[in-house]
């Protein structure tokens, strides 16, 4: 394959043999995975990927009929685990070709095509409803997040940001060296027991650290940590820190060399037994638990119960709210967690996708049930063919089937008027009876369809259910 980046037409055929045999030039190539082209412009790849993508849900869409079939939450993860990752696959090579307009037609399509088995819709519900009603983040902008996070297992460091990034594998302890972490459910009897607290405000992370020498308190310290820092890294600092206090040389008297760190992070003392996890604070605590053992300490672990009146708990607790109140204190650890990054991330895709929904001009009726897209990913909402085809206005009435002429009129047979999605919920008398009994239920029926569907989901999902809409168009006028 000839690479080149000439855009003139050129007819560049070069004759290559390999023991004797012509090799032959192609235009495309395949490799690890990425379908490359002679100008690099992954049209071949993306048109790859889509076409195969379409294909799996094609066959998908034999056991998913509009009335039977896989479930949604099975297709869902259907999509998260098979769909998406074919079509993300080697996305930061790539994703500069979604640029191009006709690129991320071919990826909105086959999003398109699973979200209308998922939420058992009309194919003239527009995309962009689609994606609300399913909870699925459009395929563009999930692209994006992807490309952004994977930038985040890279050794580069931000000039702004210094991230957390795990410790080089060359670094890590050689197994026969490594420190084992034990643990113990109950109170031990132990030379020195230190007692740690890390713990979230508003001015930032903090940590507290109070170290006893039998009932005596021998030493307090307290710590604060960057904004950008997670409270697990605050509770883990406070270990590494109360570490570092019982390795001060004028321990070495004592006798016999024990200590135990209690703390009420469950999820610190798991991430040090994970031998998995080898994040700087982490490989911190194991090098300094290894360095006491080497000198004859014994070193455990212990969980309490955070606010259960455990004195040493509740003086560490009170020395991290006194560093969070000090202001002019100095940041002694300032690395930004990955998962803080991941999770702006997130937000930032979210943040996209709420700017696009609010400015599209399609899925109006829709838009006037989830306005917003973070209150419909807070809501569990369980997707029928009757309710989706009232939350989007397509489907179940003779106004949308005289639309697309497949009436002749658009008249409700309760009397004169239009029979719109909205007549038959708030107007029909054909449906009175159950709307009467849904209003007995809520109180009032002066709300928006925002508070319909957020707050009174269960009984506005019966009076839906119970609607014969059938019935209701070929009732006479």
């Amino acid at each position: 394959m000839l690479v080149k980046r000439r855009k003139r037409r050129e007819d560049k055929k070069i004759t290559l043999y390999l023991h004797c045999r012509p090799i032959e030039q192609v235009t495309h190539m395949k490799y690890l995975g990425i379908i490359l082209d002679q100008k690099f412009k992954f049209q071949e790849h993306i048109k790859y990927a889509a076409e195969r993508c379409t294909k799996l849900i094609y066959n998908l869409s034999r056991a998913a009929r509009l009335q039977w079939g896989i479930k949604q939450e099975a297709i869902a993860t259907i999509y998260k685990g098979a769909i998406l990752p074919l079509l993300s696959y080697g996305a930061p090579v790539w994703f500069e070709a979604m640029k191009h307009g006709h690129n991320r037609q071919k990826y909105v399509r086959v999003q398109r095509l699973i979200n209308l088995k998922m939420a058992r819709a009309y194919r003239t519900t527009s995309s962009e409803a689609l994606c609300i009603l399913t909870g699925m983040t459009p395929t563009i902008p999930k692209l994006a997040e992807i490309v952004k996070q994977y930038s985040l297992r890279g050794k580069q460091q931000n000039q702004d940001i210094n991230i957390d990034h795990d410790i080089e594998s060359k670094l890590w302890p050689h197994p026969a060296r490594a420190v084992t972490i034990k643990e113990i459910e109950t109170q031990e009897e132990a030379t020195i027991s230190a007692y740690t607290d890390g713990s979230k405000f508003q001015t930032g992370e903090v940590s507290g650290v109070v170290i006893f020498k039998g009932s005596d308190v021998i030493a307090r310290h307290k710590f604060k940590l960057s904004n950008n820092c997670s409270n697990n890294q605050a509770e883990l600092l406070a270990i590494q820190k109360a570490l570092e206090e019982i390795d001060i040389p004028n321990r070495e008297s004592i006798n016999p060399p024990t200590a135990v760190i209690y703390t009420d992070s469950r999820v610190a003392l798991d991430s040090i037994s994970n031998h998995n996890n080898h994040s700087f604070l982490i490989e911190e605590i194991r090098k300094k638990a290894a360095s006491l053992e080497g000198r004859e300490w014994s070193i455990k672990f212990s969980w309490v119960n955070a606010h259960a009146g455990t004195v040493g708990n509740d003086i560490a607790d009170r020395l991290a709210k006194v560093a969070a109140r000090s202001e002019n204190m100095q940041y002694v650890f300032d690395r930004t967690p990955k998962s803080t990054l991941q999770h702006k991330a997130e937000e930032e895709t979210i943040q996209e996708w709420q700017t696009e929904w609010s400015t599209t001009h399609k899925a109006a009726a829709t838009r006037q049930y989830f306005p917003t897209v973070q209150d419909r990913l807070s809501l569990k909402l369980k997707l029928t063919p009757k309710m989706t085809a009232v939350l989007t206005d397509h489907g179940k009435t003779k106004a949308y089937l005289h639309r697309f002429h497949l009436r002749e009129d658009a008249t409700c047979g309760c009397g004169n008027e239009y029979q719109s999605m909205d007549h038959i919920l708030f107007h029909c008398g054909n449906t009175r009876a159950q709307r009467e009994l849904m209003i007995r239920h809520i109180g009032t029926w002066t709300m928006s369809k925002q508070d319909l569907i957020n707050k009174h989901q269960k009984i506005f999902s019966w009076f839906v259910e119970s609607i014969d809409f059938d019935d209701l168009i070929q009732r006479a006028q």
